[in-house]
């Protein structure tokens, strides 16, 4: 309905004012649509509120189940210029000794000669005797390096190799050898390394060369170039990590030790000693603690702004609030009143006033370290008794199909596609009407101007015919 499309002819009526003023009375019933529409939409982003905040709810006591959160472990390195740590939260809590006799080292060649026995003196300069193709393996895998295109019958002559050359295409092939060039007193070293410490990662190379051999006077080339009289101090042979841990001794192919100790891994720094310990963390087991204060406070919250707003007096809400509140009032079954806990309040989680949560991270590190056993079964058992467990199964039921916010989403989403098309039948209606009150009162402006018309023109004839009359008397006199 636009008042843009009103049009009318000349007359003494203002049709599109009188029209405007007769739809205003029409629209009334649109006018509540809208709000009642309003109102749905208003409900659905509240109820939206309150699933989102369930689910987050869902997500959180998931992780308390199990009562694995419990054990969550921390680890600590006495030196860590000898050995860092790291931990997946896993393991068996005490302290271990460690001793890292030798660390992992890669299998490392320096090239700092041409084949003729000269110094290199650019990374620019071409070298002779470069074939055209080298083979690196590595664990078995073997690698093919193409320094260059071989000559053709188009070209006669191959391409100059460079010491940068070689050393771009090794490291562009991703064979698992590393190469660097190193420049001392004007002259250039080319350098391939492991990508990886250990035996099983050392390298070996063909097709340009050998390097089977590293004794001081041996010649070793590669691809033009050798290992002069002084490079074997200048190269390692691949080894593997040598430790000990609380005195078991240990090999491993990499300084990254992970199945030494459960649930850490050592990444070994240097040769030495250090003690590694495992303790409770507590950080740890409060922040998950807190995160399931917190989604639960959440959801009341989330109630609270719906019960406050679109959804005052909804039973839904209430059915919500009260499933929830009744996991917290329901002891676990079967606890002993000595030896066990029955309620989450005993070990610090406590309802307030408001109906939220607070956490007490004194009183349940107390509970924790004097019945670990107990505060486990509080949040989850076999039976599936625990809080965590019974949140979990009443969240579901809320959150499922038939559930109280799925069905609540559901009826308010049809009453949003019921209204809608209400909207829109009402809108086609006025629009009806407004063009019939168009059509009538332009009809009747234009009835009026007509009579106004030949009222005008009746009264101009009787002062016409009245003049005359007048005349004529006056005449005869």
């Amino acid at each position: 309905m636009s008042s843009a499309s009103i049009t009318t002819s000349a007359g003494p009526l203002d049709v599109q004012n009188i029209v405007s003023q007769l739809m205003t009375v029409e629209k009334q019933p649109l006018t509540a649509s809208q709000s009642k529409l309003k109102s749905f939409n208003s409900k659905l982003s509240d109820i939206g509120q309150v699933s989102s905040a369930l689910s987050g709810l869902q997500t959180s006591v998931s992780g308390l189940a199990s009562g694995n959160f419990l054990h969550t472990l921390k680890a600590s390195s006495s030196d860590t210029t000898v050995a860092t740590v790291d931990t997946n939260g896993s393991g068996i809590a005490g302290n271990y000794q460690l001793e890292v006799e030798e660390l992992a080292k890669p299998r490392q060649l320096v090239f700092d000669t041409t084949s003729d026995g000269q110094a290199i003196s650019s990374t620019s300069t071409a070298l002779s005797n470069v074939p055209d193709a080298l083979t690196l393996e590595v664990a078995g895998n073997s690698t093919t390096v193409q320094l260059r295109e071989p000559a053709s019958s188009t070209t006669t002559t191959p391409a100059n190799v460079t010491l940068q050359d070689i050393a771009d295409k090794i490291n562009a092939a991703g064979a698992g050898v590393n190469a660097s060039i190193v420049q001392y007193k004007g002259s250039y070293s080319l350098v391939l390394a492991s990508a990886e410490a250990g035996s099983d990662n050392a390298f070996s190379i063909s097709a340009g060369g050998t390097d089977s051999s590293l004794s001081a006077n041996s010649a070793n080339t590669l691809a033009g170039l050798q290992q002069s009289d002084t490079a074997i101090s200048e190269s390692n042979d691949a080894s593997d990590a040598s430790l000990t841990v609380n005195g078991v001794y240990v090999s491993s192919s990499s300084n990254t030790v992970s199945d030494v100790i459960g649930g850490v891994t050592l990444g070994l720094q240097k040769t030495g000693t250090a003690s590694i310990t495992l303790t409770q963390d507590n950080s740890s087991i409060a922040s998950k603690l807190q995160g399931f204060v917190d989604a639960y406070n959440k959801v009341q919250s989330a109630l609270d702004n719906a019960a406050g707003g679109s959804m005052k007096g909804d039973a839904a809400l209430t059915s919500i609030r009260n499933q929830l509140s009744a996991v917290l009032q329901t002891p676990v079954s079967a606890a002993d009143p000595v030896s066990s806990y029955a309620y989450l309040s005993q070990v610090g989680i406590a309802i307030q006033k408001d109906g939220t949560l607070s956490l007490d991270q004194t009183t349940f590190n107390k509970a924790l370290s004097s019945k670990p056993a107990a505060v486990s079964n509080l949040f989850g058992n076999s039976s599936n008794t625990g809080f965590a467990d019974r949140f979990s199964a009443t969240i579901n039921n809320l959150l499922g199909p038939a559930g109280i916010v799925v069905t609540k989403q559901h009826d308010l989403n049809q009453n949003v596609t019921d209204e809608t098309t209400h909207q829109n039948q009402l809108q086609t209606k006025m629009s009806d009407k407004q063009a019939n009150y168009l059509r009538q009162y332009t009809t009747l402006n234009a009835t009026l101007a007509k009579m106004q018309q030949s009222t005008s023109n009746l009264s101009g004839l009787m002062a016409g015919v009245s003049s005359s009359g007048s005349s004529s008397a006056s005449g005869s006199s």
